[in-house]
């Protein structure tokens, strides 16, 4: 990517408008600025790691199989339906 220069704000106008609005310029100092900068452009660059993929799915390749998600619930004996037709034993 190239390099982009620096762009000098107008800083008369900006304390004029901050200062109409009601509002108070503050503005960084430009040593500090330069002193991070030149402090992050001297770290070293971070090592990369690539990511661990997961193993690639193996596809199984065999016939369809059917599986019922419905059942009939008319034929279904539950346990208290089963007990209320035993005759009572005496």
């Amino acid at each position: 990517m190239p390099r982009i220069g620096g762009y000098d704000l107008p800083m008369q106008s900006l304390q004029q408008l901050a200062s109409s609005s009601g509002l108070q310029w503050v503005n960084s100092d430009a040593d500090k600025i330069a002193a991070v900068q030149s402090a992050i452009a001297s770290e070293p660059k971070a090592v990369h790691v690539p990511r661990e993929r997961p193993p690639v799915v193996e596809l199984d390749d065999g016939p369809l199989v059917l599986v019922e998600t419905r059942r009939d619930l008319n034929e279904l004996q539950l346990p208290f339906e089963q007990q209320a037709q035993q005759p009572p034993a005496a």
